[in-house]
């Protein structure tokens, strides 16, 4: 009789694990589409004009959502960062850990992962985070913007932004 553990007398399959790897190889991106163009919400003045921040004359023209999400995240000469995609993952780690390991455990039991699922998981732990008054006690609207916009909530104005998150599989 010899000691050789009984793992290593059951040789796995090589396409066995090819397929295992093949199935659970995928990238779950989160963030906003290029070409996507953010709808700014306008306000009107006392006056009923509707006017930007700065007191001009509103023009209408947008700008793309994912270059407005790379503004409010890294920030500019005078909008603080607020890190939202990453902090609102961070925020439900644990949960997505756990929904990737269901997704790894359908693949071990010969079934199909869906990895929509964790992505759709994953968009909407960075919704609830913008929601949540994180960066309103830590990094506050100024008051020219809470007096501009009426709200005190960072992040959000119309909820043409967050309601635009997206992810792929890729």
């Amino acid at each position: 009789m010899h000691n050789t553990p009984l793992a290593l007398l059951q040789v796995p399959d090589f396409h066995e694990i090819q397929n295992f790897i093949d199935n659970a190889n995928a990238d779950v991106l989160v963030g906003f589409l290029s070409g996507r163009q953010h709808v700014e919400t306008k306000h009107k003045d006392d006056s009923g004009e509707y006017k930007n921040r700065d007191g001009s004359k509103a023009s209408f023209e947008g700008m793309e959502t994912a270059e407005l999400a790379k503004i409010l995240t890294f920030g500019s000469a005078t909008i603080p960062a607020r890190p939202f995609i990453e902090e609102g993952l961070q925020s439900k780690k644990e949960e997505l850990k756990k929904e990737i390991g269901v997704q790894l455990d359908q693949i071990k039991n010969g079934k199909n992962a869906n990895w929509n699922k964790v992505g759709s998981k994953a968009v909407g732990a960075v919704q609830e985070f913008v929601r949540s008054d994180y960066y309103k006690s830590r990094v506050p609207n100024s008051k020219k913007t809470i007096d501009y916009k009426g709200s005190d909530r960072p992040l959000i104005d119309g909820g043409d932004l967050i309601n635009s998150l997206e992810f792929v599989v890729e």
